[in-house]
């Protein structure tokens, strides 16, 4: 459990699409407006966490070689965005007050999202709950970590923006260690 809480955490709170996005339109419009968009995420984000739910049960069912495959994938993933968060410079995104719809849809083509639910799906959730109920409750923590998350952006982000821009190096190298602990997590 402790693994999967480091690895959502992490996921949903380093800078991308989503953590951008919500800093920018709160900015730009207030965090009481901005919040319409944040709730779309939310929306859009559970939606792909449940398909992915579903996906990976009819996929493990077909094949239970699958789990082994999807998680030596996840590892792939997670070294991958290990070293990208070292490589990578920070860009601001642009906002104009955002609304539900326009956080439910970036959710439906962010990949990230996609790839952060499959991976904490096939590394941590389904091989630690047998229980289509635990399933299910465990993968409501994907979208409510990422909400929780957002918020945090869009209540601090200049804070968080300053900070993060002065000390970039830094906060990349503990969130690339912590995405590397949690890639040998998967295959151990």
């Amino acid at each position: 459990m402790t693994d999967l809480l480091v690895y959502l955490v992490v996921m949903s709170v380093t800078p991308g699409p989503n953590t951008i996005l919500s800093m920018a339109n709160a900015a730009a419009v207030g965090f009481r407006r901005g919040i319409r968009l944040n709730l779309g995420m939310l929306a859009g984000i559970t939606i792909v966490s449940l398909l992915s739910l579903l996906s990976l049960e009819i996929l493990y069912a077909v094949i239970p070689q699958a789990e082994t495959a999807m998680k030596l994938l996840a590892f792939a993933y997670l070294v991958y965005l290990a070293v990208r968060m070292l490589m990578t410079p920070v860009s601001e995104a642009e906002a104009a007050g955002q609304g539900f719809v326009k956080g439910l849809l970036l959710q439906l083509v962010n990949v990230k999202v996609y790839f952060l639910a499959l991976t904490g799906l096939s590394s941590y959730i389904m091989p630690m709950e047998v229980s289509p109920a635990g399933r299910l409750a465990l993968t409501m923590l994907i979208p409510l970590i990422c909400f929780i998350s957002g918020l945090a952006w869009a209540i601090a982000g200049s804070l968080l923006s300053s900070a993060f821009t002065r000390h970039r190096r830094f906060f990349s190298l503990i969130f690339c260690f912590l995405l590397l602990w949690c890639a040998f997590r998967t295959v151990l």
